[in-house]
């Protein structure tokens, strides 16, 4: 008897067990296969590119890889020396791929070719292997365009290309006019071009001729610009123009003015003009120089005590610039072809009428010192007279001697003079000028003028008035007078053999009055005895007379218009003068 033992069913455990077996030994074959393969593939790959690759339209397939790097290279240098044209109308510009920035990296595309069959994704490696049983790998070159080195090829290539409108405008050959009319012309835009030129030196396939695309450009100036510009020009030449000042004169020929002419433009706007660099190198340098005046101040005459102004008078300068401006507009005008000749007026320091205004009609104040003739300190006293003669000082303008006169020396006309120095009366350059200081303080004094600074002899001398006298000593003892009057002040100074006068011209506005105080402090002479070996013994010489020292103060009283009276007390400390006696031993 037969035991039966049933089938499992078809879907139970055990069948899917051994689906899942087989399923495993069937992914197990084909990683197996894959591992083959790869390891062949790596194999080739290490020996050099897959069979079937191709870079862009290179064949490389199979090669050993110093085979591969040299077959690049050459293929990068047909690239970089590709020719490259742009085109526009009948003219052209050439160059190659390299003069516009284009460079194949051989090094990195040979690596990329390498890389081929041999990726780190399985996948990838098995996919380029199998293509390589027949199939084409393809495989980008590595390379870049320098955007530096194209976009200064396009500057110039497009500088090349570029046609600029004709503008309208007049040629001058002397006083022949030629015109030239406007013509439209044609540029290249930079950008499309750009586009263009980078497409070709990426494209191993492309055409190497690309066209510009230029662009028509008209001119901005009309042909009836020209004509209004040239009746112009016409009229300039028609006729010489002449410039004149007082009796000189300069006159242009049509030729000169032909030369002279130039056409500016302005937008669509033509205009002619004269350049005033060349306008002066047509006007002789002597002509130039004739033209030239030097203004003439307004000066005061004093004559018999009555004060007269000589008119002042404007200078003159030839200006290129003005006169360039003057003869065009002359030369294009349908007037008269001659004009006075405008430049730079100089305008003088002190016109007529400044002068006038200071109202310096009388005289204001005067004081006269007198001196021995025959003296040498007579010659610097006229000399600084001299050069004080005429000052003229401006409402609350101020005066310093010592400024204006600067040092005392012989190259100044001075000569050796008395002079005190510690204590005792030398010879001085210069010396004697103190006269002449005390002779303006007292003239300032008496016309009620401020006097800032002065300074007073240290010895009591007695051609002078006690305690209203003033001494010099360039450059720290000085004398300073200021116009504090509403009106000018003229100093006038005039000089005899035996005296110096200073006068003040203005408009007397103030009444001086000095009340002088008495002498106080009296101080006898000191004595002052020095060996004299050259004398007998017991000799005696007197040197200098010695006189007494004192103290006195001298009140200026000023009573003005409004009644208004204010006074100034001037103090002054006269030393001892020492009596010098020289002894023999």
């Amino acid at each position: 008897m037969r035991t039966l033992i049933p089938a499992p069913p078809r879907g139970g455990p055990i069948a899917r067990v051994r689906r899942a077996a087989t399923l495993g030994l069937l992914a197990l074959a084909a990683l197996a296969a894959v591992a083959a393969l790869s390891l062949g593939g790596m194999r080739l790959a290490r020996a050099g590119a897959l069979p079937g690759t191709q870079v862009a339209d290179l064949e490389v397939g199979g090669l050993a890889e110093g085979e591969l790097a040299a077959a690049v290279r050459r293929y990068a240098e047909r690239r970089e020396q590709a020719p490259v044209t742009v085109a526009s109308s009948d003219t052209r510009v050439s160059g190659v791929a390299a003069d516009l920035g284009y460079r194949l990296d051989v090094d990195a595309t040979v690596q990329a070719v390498l890389r081929r069959g041999r990726q780190a994704n399985p996948l990838a490696a098995l996919a380029d292997q199998l293509r390589a049983f027949g199939g084409t790998i393809e495989v980008e070159p590595v390379e870049d365009v320098d955007d530096a080195r194209l976009d200064a090829w396009l500057e110039n290539t497009a500088g090349a290309l570029n046609q600029f409108p004709v503008e309208g405008t007049l040629e001058f050959d002397g006083a022949t006019i030629t015109r030239v009319d406007p013509q439209p012309g044609a540029v290249v835009p930079p950008g499309p071009l750009r586009e263009r030129l980078l497409a070709v030196v990426l494209d191993a396939d492309g055409d190497n001729v690309v066209q510009a695309g230029a662009e028509p450009v008209e001119p901005e100036t009309t042909v009836e610009d020209v004509d209004a510009v040239l009746a112009q020009a016409e009229r300039a030449v028609s006729a010489p123009v002449t410039l004149s000042r007082g009796d000189r004169g300069v006159t242009f020929s049509p030729d000169d003015i032909g030369n002279l002419l130039a056409v500016a433009r302005d937008g669509g706007d033509l205009r002619l003009e004269v350049d005033p660099a060349s306008l002066a190198d047509v006007v002789a340098a002597s002509t130039l120089e004739a033209f030239a005046t030097e203004p003439v101040d307004a000066r005061f005459t004093v004559s018999g005590g009555a004060v007269s102004i000589s008119p002042s008078r404007e200078g003159f300068r030839f200006d290129p610039q003005t006169a360039a401006a003057q003869l065009l507009a002359v030369a294009t005008s349908e007037g008269p072809r001659d004009a006075t000749l405008e430049g730079e007026v100089i305008p003088p320091q002190l016109s007529t009428a400044d002068a006038e205004a200071l109202r310096i009609v009388e005289r204001v104040s005067t004081f006269t010192t007198e001196f021995p003739a025959a003296q040498s300190r007579v010659t610097n006293i006229h000399r600084i007279a001299d050069l004080v003669d005429g000052v003229l000082l401006e409402p609350g303008e101020t005066f310093s001697v010592n400024r204006h006169v600067g040092p005392r020396t012989t190259a100044k006309g001075f000569v050796g003079g008395g002079a005190i120095f510690e204590g005792e009366f030398v010879e001085q350059i210069g010396g004697g000028v103190s006269q002449f200081a005390t002779t303006l303080y007292n003239a300032a004094y008496f016309g009620g003028y401020a006097i800032p600074q002065h300074k007073a002899h240290s010895y009591y001398i007695s051609r002078y008035p006690p305690g209203r006298e003033a001494t010099l000593n360039y450059p720290d003892v000085d004398l300073v007078i200021r116009n504090n009057s509403p009106h000018g002040a003229l100093i006038k100074t005039a000089h005899t053999g035996t005296s110096v006068t200073v006068s003040i011209y203005g408009t007397r506005w103030v009444n001086v009055e000095s009340v002088p105080g008495e002498r106080t402090n009296v101080t006898a002479p000191p004595l002052e005895v020095r060996p004299a070996p050259n004398l007998a013994p017991g000799g005696e010489r007197v040197v200098q007379e010695g006189r007494p020292g004192f103290d006195i103060t001298v009140t200026r009283v000023l009573t003005f218009p409004d009644g208004r009276v204010e006074q100034e007390r001037v103090f002054t400390r006269y030393l001892p003068e020492p009596r010098i006696v020289e002894r023999g031993p």
